[in-house]
């Protein structure tokens, strides 16, 4: 079973170069954590102030060690005063299947 957790944040008006200035170390780090299978943040084409986070964990075990490591912890504490709003969902997963060609429909 994998976990998933979509993240949407808006951040207050104006602190977006700020936020960028700092979150590749955060999502680097991430990338190296045991457990981690893919952890990317997207800024807003539309809103320069709202933020999309996608991460994918093996197990429930692993996000909460991740939400505990030493660089989140100090890159969470970064963010907060940057931010408007935050909200996150956590999902259980399973595989129903890969392909190597795009959907279609029929």
């Amino acid at each position: 079973m994998t976990i998933v957790v979509s993240v949407k944040y808006v951040l207050k008006p104006g602190k977006r170069d700020e936020l960028l200035s700092f979150v590749m170390a955060n999502v680097e780090n991430t990338r190296k954590e045991n457990g981690n299978l893919a952890y990317s943040h997207y800024p807003s084409l539309e809103n320069p102030d709202e933020m999309f986070v996608f991460e994918k964990w093996e197990t429930l075990k692993d996000l909460e060690n991740h939400i505990n490591m030493p660089h989140y912890v100090a890159f969470d504490d970064r963010r907060k005063p940057l931010l408007e709003s935050y909200e996150a969902e956590v999902y259980e997963a399973t595989l129903c299947s890969t392909t190597n060609r795009a959907p279609r429909a029929s």
